[in-house]
């Protein structure tokens, strides 16, 4: 584990969303990340519950391959990725939210970017920003890839047909679902997503 708490704060699912999209190499050689112990047991019960083999584009394919990816970044000394201990250890399915969050409440003016999944979880995280003032951005995952385009590191082209391709594999297709992926990020997508993945 390590004191070391990098920028941006990221939760098990976004850390998979990333890890499994074709832009991962770049993330992995690029962002500054942190999560939390919570959400890297999280990721080591994914690798270890489902299955290796499972079929190319099954969720226990993604599950299984992107934590297995995620756990190689953090324990490769190149990458700027570290994991902070939260305590007490929250438990229970939404262990790792909940952790983000427990986090977030002790070391909020350390980030400059919390991404999370859960759009509960997101407003929980927003309400209490706006509370203590303290200026973090509460992003959902595809908020990744955006840093990598902000930066340089992807075309418009490449950012946009990211995010699509994140969306539709991690089956964050209802409007609602498509809505909360596009709503921190301001770039305007229609020359390259279908117009049902659009806002």
């Amino acid at each position: 584990m390590s004191k070391t708490r990098h920028p941006i704060l990221a939760d098990t699912s976004a850390l998979i969303a990333v890890a499994v999209s074709d832009y991962w190499t770049t993330a992995k050689a690029t962002l500054k990340l942190t999560t939390t112990n919570i959400c890297r047991t999280e990721l080591q019960r994914h690798v270890r519950e489902n299955h290796e083999y499972a079929h190319d584009g099954t969720r226990e394919h993604r599950l299984h391959h992107g934590s297995k990816r995620v756990l190689e970044a953090f324990d490769d000394s190149d990458a700027a990725f570290s994991t902070v201990t939260v305590v007490p250890a929250p438990s229970g399915e939404d262990a790792g939210e909940r952790s983000i969050e427990a986090e977030i409440e002790q070391y909020g003016s350390a980030y400059q970017v919390v991404c999370i999944n859960d759009a509960a979880a997101r407003n929980r995280l927003q309400k209490r920003q706006q509370q203590t003032g303290v200026s973090y951005r509460v992003v959902p995952p595809t908020y990744l890839l955006y840093v990598l385009f902000d930066t340089g590191e992807l075309t418009k082209g490449e950012f946009c047909r990211g995010c699509a391709a994140m969306m539709e594999g991690e089956n964050w297709t209802t409007k609602g679902a498509v809505h909360e992926m596009w709503r921190a990020i301001p770039v305007d997508c229609s020359g390259f997503v279908d117009e049902d993945l659009l806002p």
